[in-house]
């Protein structure tokens, strides 16, 4: 009689700066590959993602968005997902624009009836199907401002989204290429394996 063999951990990595060897873009990389788990990398530089309209239809029609576009191939990564990377380049002192669309559009999943419900006394705030999933967020910066811009990635993803969030990495490279900078890549390294083991664990 043969065991039947597990489902692989699935691992979003979601890179959001928009070109593709950006320092962001290479730390989120290199803390998938560190997770020793099979990993899909999301690359916004090739996607269209728009803005939230504010219309609501998402809270009316079961968490259905009317935007046509990119984002709503995300929607279902998302939810199939066991782990999630997020990184964000540090624009103006907090998260880039893209990244700010993409996490505005995800309020969608918060009402297609998955997931613990957000406050049971506040049922409009809909509920959480990302809650409890493992995660670690990214940003970096030349100058300053990384810190605000993890608060904030750990606000929403963390906060809203009910992530458990495993590692924050927030780097102020300079002018620097990352890949020069041996002591960052090893956090962020660190930060995978660390993931992994969650998702291992699990």
């Amino acid at each position: 009689m043969f065991e039947q063999e597990e489902d692989p951990m699935k691992l979003l990595a979601i890179c959001g700066g928009m070109r593709p060897d950006s320092n962001t873009n290479k730390l989120v990389k290199k803390v998938a590959e560190a997770t020793g788990c099979e990993y899909e990398i999301v690359d916004f530089g090739t996607m269209e993602i728009k803005s939230c309209t504010g219309c609501s239809e998402c809270m009316m029609n079961e968490g259905a968005c009317p935007i046509d576009d990119d984002m709503q191939v995300l929607y279902d990564k998302l939810l199939e997902a066991d782990g999630i990377i997020v990184g964000s380049p540090t624009y103006f002192m907090n998260m880039s624009g893209a990244v700010k669309c993409f996490i505005d559009r995800s309020l969608a999943l918060f009402y297609r009836g998955i997931g613990p419900l957000y406050d049971p006394d506040m049922p409009f705030m809909g509920q959480r199907p990302l809650a409890g999933k493992f995660g670690v967020i990214v940003t970096t910066v030349a100058g300053a401002g990384h810190e605000k811009a993890i608060e904030e990635l750990a606000l929403c993803l963390g906060g809203s989204h009910r992530l458990n969030l495993v590692a924050k990495i927030a780097e102020a490279i300079g002018m620097n290429d990352v890949d020069d900078m041996p002591e960052v890549l090893s956090r962020a390294e660190a930060a995978g394996k660390k993931l992994g083991d969650a998702l291992r664990k699990k």
